[in-house]
């Protein structure tokens, strides 16, 4: 490695250098410079944010708290044990600003905390400290700027061992979204439920109904939908989704998330698919098997639960041992098992086919596993054991078939004792950014919530992709 031979390897240079090589001494050496090859045997520390691996992290500060983990990495296991100390590092922010071109603000420090005073110790033998928990307090606009970015600056200083880079920076860089608004509502407040049918309307379009007090109209948003069916192959039950829903899930950080970090709960919609498989029509062990395929998408995407609705199925063959014929009793065992196995998730139902209808499920009410019962369009829905009329849509409204919504009758569920206004379908069937639809959904705000929306500027009109559209109205 300390030598290098220019030759050029063309078949006339090799046959003239090797003529040549014993009687001359024009082969040209360079030796390399040995620089780069110095820390091979050093040990490099870093400290990097645990849950990334990265040493500088983007977050957008809503108006809840930012946990995460940070931990020092070394290039190899060292022959001692490194202490390490992790702290604010206030001096480096200028230093930031002036090799980014930035003008980013310090993140104060009485806005963080880090676990253990922020000590840690690296064992003989070990590469990768233990993670150490990073707290970072909520943003407002009362203290801190609103859109501005601040830079969170941590440093890690080692010392023993035999570390040759002795600091270390991880920086969170801190975008102040805390005035963007969210989706809370005050007690006693009515919450609104909306479908979106996403074969043609992206979720994102959740953000253009925003009400001039500064929060989004929609609590939660279903997406409509995903699709319970049956492998012959493998003999399961399964959720297939179709490549609109697919696209969905797979780009949950462009689409999902945003809506989430907002307080807009994003639950999966879940609908029957022309075979024997079906949501009120699985016995016990399919009920099982089904809910924890329903919790490990909602584990993997980030969502909030799910939604059922019992349509679209065929009937099914008793005979085999996940089937059952369909009944009240056997859609209340889903939602039963789904609850049981993801306690901390939503699980709401459309009150149609067979799904609603029983009070107890192995002696359990049907309030501790039903949150919200949503009503077929023209009614309200009905509580079971367990629940009250607040647990309940008071109106459901399809808006792809005509649907409209006048002030009155938002004010009429906002002075009874129903907790949900449920919507269907905006934005859908060719009417992505329709004016009237959206002067429907303003009737809706001031009905409900005494403010109307603010008018958009743009809307996303494919759900297969993130490009946005100007408004023409």
């Amino acid at each position: 490695m300390k030598k290098l031979y220019r030759i050029m390897l063309t078949p006339a240079v090799i046959i003239s250098s090797l003529a040549a090589v014993s009687c001359s001494e024009d082969i040209v050496i360079d030796r390399i410079d040995e620089g780069a090859y110095e820390n091979v045997n050093s040990l490099i520390g870093s400290l990097r944010d645990a849950n990334t691996g990265d040493v500088s992290t983007i977050v957008e500060m809503f108006r809840d708290s930012y946990s995460t983990n940070v931990a020092f990495t070394l290039s190899r296991p060292p022959k001692a044990g490194v202490d390490v100390q992790v702290e604010y590092d206030a001096d480096y922010v200028a230093q930031y600003n002036r090799e980014h071109g930035t003008d980013f603000l310090a993140w104060p420090k009485e806005r963080y905390s880090i676990q253990n005073g922020g000590r840690i110790v690296v064992a003989p033998d070990e590469k990768v400290s233990y993670s150490l928990g990073v707290e970072i307090a909520r943003a407002d606009t009362t203290e801190l700027i609103a859109e501005a970015t601040y830079i969170l600056p941590l440093k890690a200083v080692a010392t023993g061992g035999d570390v040759k880079v002795s600091e270390s920076r991880c920086v969170y860089l801190l975008k102040n979204r805390s005035g963007d608004g969210t989706a809370m509502r005050e007690p006693g407040e009515k919450e609104t439920f909306l479908y979106f049918e996403v074969n043609d309307t992206n979720p994102l379009n959740a953000l253009q109904f925003r009400m001039e007090d500064g929060r989004y109209l929609w609590n939660y948003v279903c997406l409509f939908a995903a699709n319970i069916n049956y492998d012959r192959e493998k003999g399961e039950v399964y959720v297939f989704c179709n490549p609109q829903v697919q696209y969905i899930l797979d780009h949950s950080e462009e689409i999902l998330q945003p809506l989430r970090k907002r307080g807009i709960k994003v639950l999966l919609g879940l609908l029957g698919n022309h075979d024997e498989s079906g949501l009120a029509q699985l016995s016990d062990l399919g009920a099982r098997e089904f809910a924890m395929k329903l919790k490990a998408i909602c584990d993997a995407y980030n969502l909030d639960g799910v939604n059922f609705d019992d349509e679209y199925s065929n009937y099914p063959d008793t005979d085999n041992p996940l089937f059952v014929n369909p009944s009240t009793q056997a859609g209340a065992r889903l939602m039963f098992e789904t609850k049981k196995i993801m306690p901390e998730k939503y699980v709401t139902t459309f009150q149609y086919g067979y799904m609603g209808g029983v009070d107890y499920v192995d002696g359990v009410a049907a309030g501790e596993w039903i949150d919200i019962a949503i009503a077929n369009y023209g009614g309200r829905g009905r509580p079971y054991a367990g629940m009250t009329n607040a647990d309940c849509s008071g109106a459901s409204i399809e808006m792809a078939r005509g649907g409209s919504i006048s002030v009155g009758s938002a004010e009429t569920v906002k002075n009874s004792d129903y907790g949900y206004f449920m919507v269907f379908a905006l934005w859908a069937a060719g009417k992505q950014g329709n004016q009237a639809q959206y002067n429907s959904m303003n009737n809706l705000a001031q009905g409900l919530y005494g403010t109307p929306l603010v008018k958009p500027e743009y809307y996303w009109p494919s759900t297969l992709s993130l490009e946005t559209k100007p408004l023409s109205w």
